[in-house]
């Protein structure tokens, strides 16, 4: 899956986080209606998800994902982490790849209200 980095500006913080927002819930329009795989990370994949160091978790992962639900039937991705809130979205494009984005640790508990669920109703 592609890597999408959020672009966090320091000036103003509040049009950043509107722009980024903005991007995520259009990400999240490209998904609606298309069939939906849900993968919750255990607690060792959700602690080590945000590690940065030699090993690129959030990649790892999402490859081995990706692989996964690409199963002819899913269009659309959330990864979570073991609480239940999104730390990443997938969805396949017209051209068989799948598209990837990264959704920030300051931003979960918000994007996860965009999903108007709570940890189980993906269960």
């Amino acid at each position: 899956m592609p890597e999408y980095t959020l672009k966090f500006s320091e000036d103003p913080i509040e049009e950043s986080r509107l722009h980024t927002m903005d991007e995520i819930h259009q990400f999240i329009h490209m998904m609606d209606g298309r069939p939906l795989a849900v993968v919750t990370l255990d607690n060792e994949q959700s602690e080590l998800w945000d590690l940065e160091g030699d090993v690129d978790y959030q990649d790892q992962y999402g490859r081995q994902i990706v692989n996964q639900v690409s199963d002819g039937t899913t269009e659309t991705l959330l990864i979570r982490d073991n609480k239940g809130l999104p730390l990443a979205l997938g969805v396949l494009n017209d051209s068989h790849g799948w598209q990837g984005i990264g959704i920030d640790k300051r931003l979960r508990f918000e994007v996860a209200r965009m999903f108007q669920s709570d940890e189980t109703e993906f269960d």
